[in-house]
């Protein structure tokens, strides 16, 4: 321990005398001066100075003492000064008639003489004069106007001395020395006397010193650059890192959003779109914008869960809220964009709710119910209007609200009439001869309303007097409905299918629709009347084509018990069905399915759409051609009759839509306006005579090719000759590639040979991939891909300048693949098939988007696109046409925005999508 304990007490001792030591640390020079003057010009003195010769890490080789910045004011003043004075080796006077004057520097330079030697006194004169006088050896004392009377007779010869031209020196306080002072010249010959080298070699070793200090400068720059680089190269990794991190979390996240996006697709519609595009918002790829695409196309659009069968569902006239009827005798009101319960649900019925209708304008509500009620609602105070509507012996079956909103129909043991108002019977019950009514409907204009039971009885509004005889009494019907022109009425029941009647003459109108034996449950128009949807017993929903009586498209299916009741949506854009499976489900009814009812075109041995999207001509029997506007389903303007016989035909529109290519056993040229021919026939030789199974032209409209059955030839169309050499090729169908350079033309290879247009050489040729006959051939619009059709239930993707297949074949076609086509951005690829469907295909991932379009009765022998992407028209075996909305695979995203209504809020981000990536705006606004 005594060890320790001198160890420690020689560390103090050493420490302290470090301390001693830094605090006795001498000045070269002491600056004695007096006046403003000097004082504003010093500082940058003693700042010249002791940075003279030095590295910048180096302590200053000569101190300067200066009491303006070294001392402090106080009662100590003057022992401060003797301080720096005892610790300088130099005084340097700062010689003028303020320094003559000055107490200060007098005591200054008392103490100096007194205690150091008048040799180490430096003079340097910043105004007045000093004036060495040879004869007296000594300072003339008149004349030296700036001497300080000591140091008169001190100096035993003419001592360096220095002046300095302050005359043009500012006289502010904040004053910089001018350019003639000579700081730098004053501080070198101070610095020279004090270390006793010559100012040269001083200037020098500061040059020396200035460059060691550069040369050290880079050093030390190029190092701190170099760590700059490391440590940013390191923060750039780590922010890539960061950011890869990060790019996968969202990847992932995206994947799971998608997987329930896919799995939520029937029993949450709503859940599922908003999932899809918060994948796509998240990590925008090829697989989330299918997912988006998926979600947008899905019919199924709502799904509203109830704990009972749910027999009645109704839209509100704005189509902003449904209400649906339980079997636990609660209407409860949904919000049609949300799907969630919209306010306090509707309690009063003692039993299920049997059927509802909005009133006129949405502000009431009818219903009806097993407990033998009606009862009338106020929709916005969602509270009950008066006493129930009581006269049935039994359940209420169904309740009709005239279109002036002043009369109800109920259905039951009878049929009964209310004034809405004093909520009083208006006369006696109507039997008549249907007993226990199942369904009840009033015609558009009030005048009549319809009852369902053993048949369907027509009865007066006014009179309450029966209009004509029982229609269809053979059938019990559950379900009745008018046209919205009143003109036509729609029963439903056990048996015998859908029956469509004339109201004016009380007839049928044609067969009925479906099947005699299906058991129909529900009957709703469309508010064009263009369509009926049908509930079934089965739990399918069809819609049916009115005037064509045929089914239009693919059932609905997805509800597991019957379908009490459908409703469409006052656009007509959405059908609501309750079922005995607890749910209503809202479907869309636009998206992916056909517009409008099919085109009947006839007979026809081929068909074509003109670039503009709504033309289409039409061989059909003895050669005459007819022109279609598939947008108004109308013929236009006079047939053209070609002439020529063949046993097949091939035709196709120029690009400007000006101009018709027909081939048979010979090729012709028609003015599409005025239906004459353009110049002579065309025909590829004297001995050619048989058919050409396909004409092309060319982009820019100049140039024709035909294909036969043993050729392709090509024609210039300006001088109305063949050109070149015909390509040895056997095809069925050619196109040309966007640029006009190239034509592809399928091979009886079951492959595709592609053809400089310009030398007649042939290219390339795609791999044998197709097991049986190509059928189409087609570019996308940017030339770098191109599809192929086949008879082997594929289509493929080909890359045109590789002419390697891109991805795996689409499949899904049960039967060979006739017709092909990509929309105008070319993201989405149309095909028709001889299993009588339509498909749509997203080109980047190769998949298949929602079901097939289904309508057609034969082979789909053509797919063509409308003006930009929003229609898809087809035509096959059946003698149709079909035009198909499929607006929401062109701007998909936007497409689920405008669906939501505004119902994609951030809350539902926060609800809906996994932790981990930055909330996004599902739906910006503009």
């Amino acid at each position: 321990m005594g060890g320790l304990g001198a160890a420690l007490a020689r560390l103090r001792s050493a420490l302290a005398g470090r301390g001693r030591v830094r605090a006795e640390i001498g000045y070269g020079v002491f600056l004695s001066y007096s006046g403003d003057r000097d004082r504003q010009w010093l500082p940058h003195l003693q700042r010249v100075i002791e940075k003279q010769s030095r590295p910048w890490y180096k302590p200053p080789r000569i101190r300067v003492f200066l009491d303006y910045s070294g001392v402090s004011i106080g009662p100590q003043l003057w022992a401060k000064i003797k301080a720096g004075l005892a610790r300088s080796d130099w005084l340097v006077v700062l010689a003028s008639p303020e320094a003559r004057a000055s107490v200060w520097v007098d005591r200054e330079i008392e103490w100096w003489l007194e205690h150091k030697s008048v040799d180490t006194i430096l003079l340097v004169v910043t105004a007045g004069r000093l004036v060495w006088d040879e004869r007296r050896g000594d300072w003339d004392p008149r004349l030296s106007t700036a001497l300080p009377a000591r140091l008169a007779g001190r100096f035993e010869q003419q001592p360096v001395w220095k002046s300095v031209d302050l005359r043009r020196f500012g006289s502010g306080a904040d004053s910089l020395p001018d350019v003639d002072v000579d700081v730098d010249g004053v501080a070198f010959g101070i610095a020279s006397v004090v270390r006793g080298l010559p100012e040269d070699e001083l200037r020098s070793e500061g040059l020396r010193d200035t460059r060691r200090n550069l040369r050290t400068a880079r050093i030390v720059a190029a190092v701190l650059g170099f760590l700059l680089l490391v440590v940013s190269t390191v923060s750039v990794i780590a922010v890539v890192e960061r950011a890869e991190a990060t790019r996968q979390r969202d990847h992932a996240v995206a994947q799971q959003l998608i997987t329930q996006s896919y799995l939520l697709a029937d029993r949450d519609p709503f859940g599922a779109r908003l999932k899809a595009l918060a994948a796509w918002r998240i990590a925008p790829s090829p697989q989330t914008r299918l997912a988006v695409l998926d979600a947008a196309v899905n019919p199924e659009s709502g799904l509203l869960p109830h704990s009972w069968p749910t027999r009645s569902v109704a839209f509100s006239p704005d189509g902003r809220m449904v209400a649906s009827g339980g079997g636990d005798g609660v209407v409860r009101f949904w919000d049609t964009a949300t799907q969630q319960k919209a306010g306090n649900a509707l309690v009063g019925h003692h039993r299920g709710v049997t059927s509802m209708m909005f009133g006129p304008g949405g502000r009431t509500l009818a219903t009806s119910s097993f407990d033998g009620t009606v009862r009338l609602w106020d929709v916005a105070g969602r509270r009950q209007i008066g006493a129930p509507f009581s006269a049935h012996a039994g359940a209420v079956n169904a309740v009709a609200y005239s279109p002036d909103g002043r009369t109800l129909v109920t259905a039951g043991d009878s049929v009964r009439v209310w004034d809405v108002t004093t909520h009083r019977q208006i006369g006696g019950p109507l039997g008549g001869q249907v007993p226990h009514v199942a369904a009840v409907a009033f015609s558009p204009d009030g005048k009549t309303f319809a009852a369902g039971g053993s048949g369907v009885q027509l009865w007066n509004t006014s009179t309450r007097a029966p209009i004509g005889r029982v229609l269809g009494g053979d059938a019990l019907v559950t379900s009745v409905a008018f046209s919205p022109d009143g003109r036509t009425l729609a029963s439903a029941g056990t048996k015998g299918g859908v029956r469509l009647w004339d109201t004016s003459s009380r007839s049928a109108i044609g067969t009925p629709l479906g099947t005699p034996t299906t058991w129909t449950e529900s009957v709703a128009f469309s508010p064009d009347g263009a369509v009926l949807a049908a509930g079934y017993e089965d739990g399918s929903v069809r819609l049916w084509d009115v005037v064509r009586h045929t089914r239009m498209g693919a059932p609905f299916t997805g509800h597991t018990g019957t379908v009490r009741a459908v409703a469409f949506s006052p656009d007509g854009a959405v059908l609501a069905s309750s079922s005995d499976d607890t749910t209503v489900r809202l479907r869309d009814v636009r998206t992916q399915r056909q517009a409008g009812a099919p085109l009947a075109i006839g007979g026809q041995q081929a068909a074509a759409l003109g670039p503009d999207g709504r033309t289409l001509a039409v061989v059909g029997p003895r050669s005459t051609v007819r022109f279609w506007d598939v947008a108004t389903r109308r013929q236009t303007g006079s047939p053209l009759l070609h002439g020529d016989e063949g046993l097949t035909f091939a035709l196709t529109f120029s690009p400007d839509n000006a101009v018709l290519a027909i081939a048979s056993d010979g090729l012709r040229l028609w003015n599409v306006a005025a239906r004459r021919p353009v110049g002579a026939s065309l025909s590829a030789s004297r001995e050619f005579a048989d058919d050409i199974n396909a004409v092309a032209f060319s982009p820019d409209g100049r140039t024709l090719a035909g294909a036969h059955s043993d050729a392709v030839h090509v024609w210039d169309l300006a001088a109305q000759r063949r050109t070149g050499k015909a390509l040895d090729v056997s095809a069925v169908d050619i196109e040309f590639s966007p640029d006009g350079r190239t034509l592809a033309t399928d091979t009886e290879n079951n492959t595709v040979a592609l053809w400089d247009v310009t030398t007649h050489r042939r290219i390339g040729e795609i791999p044998a991939r197709h097991t049986a006959q190509v059928t189409a051939v087609v570019f996308s619009p940017d030339g770098r891909t191109f599809a192929t059709a086949s008879r082997d239930n594929t289509v493929r993707l080909w890359d045109t300048a590789t002419r390697e297949q891109v991805g795996d074949a689409l499949t899904g076609h049960r039967s060979g693949v006739l017709s092909v086509a990509f929309s105008p951005d070319g993201t989405i690829l149309a095909t028709g098939s001889m299993d009588h469907t339509v498909r749509l295909w997203d080109v980047a991932t190769g998949r298949e988007i929602g079901d097939p379009l289904d309508g057609h009765s034969a082979d789909v022998t053509g797919v063509a696109f409308g003006p930009g992407g929003s229609t898809l028209v087809s035509w096959g075996g059946d003698d149709t046409v079909r035009v198909w909305n499929i607006e929401a695979t062109v701007d998909p995203v936007r497409s689920l925005c405008t669906w939501a209504k505004g119902a994609f809020t951030a809350d539902r981000w926060r609800d809906d999508v996994p932790p981990g990536p930055a909330p996004r705006a599902l739906c910006p606004t503009a």
